[in-house]
């Protein structure tokens, strides 16, 4: 008797999801269309609503598009000679402390490099990259003074 009852079940919904799939099949474009304008309906509505934040955080991520994400080459490139320094203090202090793990220490350590060639890199510019040759240094050394 159950199995009668599942045969049935089975036989009617067959054709049922069968018109439906065909139903769907036939309309698929102006389904499409109508989730499509659903979504952009709503959408409008929550931006009219939130324009302001919207705005904002817009505004914020622009700031940081332009200037790069913490310790991306674009960061180090648009970051002033304060920040840089403060920045590198930070990441010092974390690589010489021995309760942090080894490999954080060492990628600390990889990014104090980095720290330095920019930090250089603003210090010298404008500036002859040379070395003290100086006649108080020895007796070879040709003198500038």
């Amino acid at each position: 008797m159950a199995e009668e009852k599942l045969c049935e079940q089975k036989g009617e919904d067959i054709p049922e999801k069968k018109s439906f799939i065909a139903w769907v099949k036939e309309h698929k474009t102006q389904l499409l269309l109508a989730g499509v304008s659903v979504t952009t309906i709503i959408m409008t509505v929550l931006g009219i609503k939130n324009k302001e934040a919207i705005s904002t955080l817009w505004e914020s991520l622009k700031k940081e598009i332009e200037k790069g994400a913490m310790y991306s080459s674009k960061w180090f490139e648009n970051a002033s000679l304060e920040e840089l320094e403060k920045a590198r203090e930070v990441v010092r202090l974390d690589y010489v402390n021995p309760d942090l793990d080894m490999d954080y220490r060492n990628q600390c350590w990889n990014l104090l490099s980095r720290f330095d060639n920019a930090i250089s890199k603003i210090k010298w510019a404008g500036k002859e990259v040379g070395f003290p040759v100086h006649s108080s240094h020895g007796w070879h050394l040709p003198s500038d003074d």
